[in-house]
């Protein structure tokens, strides 16, 4: 998603209140359609319409962001107005196929999620009731290490950038929405650190976040691509290692996105699975995944 011509993989985001102002903003750069179905995990998530994204992680739980529910420090989604869609590939109804639109049952953000500087920026989004009709994705496990220099994939339906006389615009993804797809590499915390460090309203890049961009800029996430998966491809396996958080600007040179660092929260979200008393987990992996014979799957 980040290239110097390209159009800025950012997820269309109609919530004016996901959209943050100024240099903090949740985002997708230089992305490209994808091919319908090849990411069955990535759900849309709706009030009137959508405003974040999301992962499936097992037949019944949706990982998001935390920030994609709070405005103003205050929790501002009710249940019962949030809609779930999986199987979508735009954002035009007339266009998809086999959709489902699902409830929700309950929402649960990190009760540690600190606004001002998006530590713990992780939520867990359970659905009215499970489905088997797409499948989820693997989760990187509790002491994963994902080397810098790691290709990665992003996806979204936020806002895309053209490039101006002034840099980077941003411009809503034009019709018909389709899902947008781009490549980044892990940047690792201390280089992210250093790059970042001089932004305004920089505050840290804690353990609990996970940095990826291109050095030259030009693909990043956007408006709207919030609470999407940062993931890495392993064989034919697919890992997701970081939720979209947030960045400074968008598809900046020298200017990583951050992403919540899954692995930090294995505990949590197991917790949180078994205290609402489902059986539906999640299946977290060790990456890198250990080689063909050995057992990879924890939890």
């Amino acid at each position: 998603m980040w290239r110097s011509t390209c159009v800025t993989l950012a997820l269309l985001i109609l919530d004016p209140a996901v959209c943050l102002t100024g240099p903090l903003l949740p985002r997708i750069a230089g992305g490209v359609d994808t091919v319908k179905g090849v990411w069955p995990w990535m759900a849309s998530l709706h009030t009137q319409s959508h405003f974040c994204g999301g992962s499936l992680i097992s037949s019944e739980w949706v990982l998001s962001a935390a920030h994609c529910f709070f405005s103003n420090s205050k929790f501002d989604v009710q249940v019962h107005k949030l809609k779930v869609y999986l199987g979508m590939w735009t954002q035009e109804m007339q266009h998809n196929s086999n959709v489902i639109q699902s409830d929700v049952r309950s929402i649960h953000t990190h009760n540690a999620y600190d606004e001002k500087t998006f530590d713990n920026d992780i939520a867990l989004v359970r659905l009215s009731s499970p489905t088997s009709a797409y499948s989820p994705v693997l989760l990187a496990a509790q002491g994963s290490v994902i080397p810098s220099g790691t290709l990665s994939w992003i996806t979204g339906w936020g806002q895309t950038a053209s490039k101006g006389f002034f840099g980077m615009r941003p411009k809503d993804l034009p019709a018909p929405q389709i899902l947008q797809q781009a490549v980044i590499s892990v940047v690792d915390n201390v280089q992210c650190h250093d790059l970042l460090k001089n932004k305004r309203r920089y505050t840290r890049i804690t353990v609990n976040m996970i940095c990826a961009g291109i050095p030259a800029g030009g693909v990043d996430t956007y408006c709207g691509d919030s609470g999407g998966p940062l993931m890495h491809r392993y064989d034919s396996q697919w890992v997701q290692s970081g939720i979209t958080s947030f960045g400074y600007g968008c598809a900046k040179r020298n200017t990583p996105g951050v992403y919540t660092r899954v692995s930090q929260y294995q505990q949590w979200i197991t917790d949180i699975i078994r205290n609402q008393q489902s059986q539906n987990f999640p299946r977290f992996v060790n990456f890198p995944l250990p080689s063909a014979g050995q057992s990879s799957v924890v939890g």
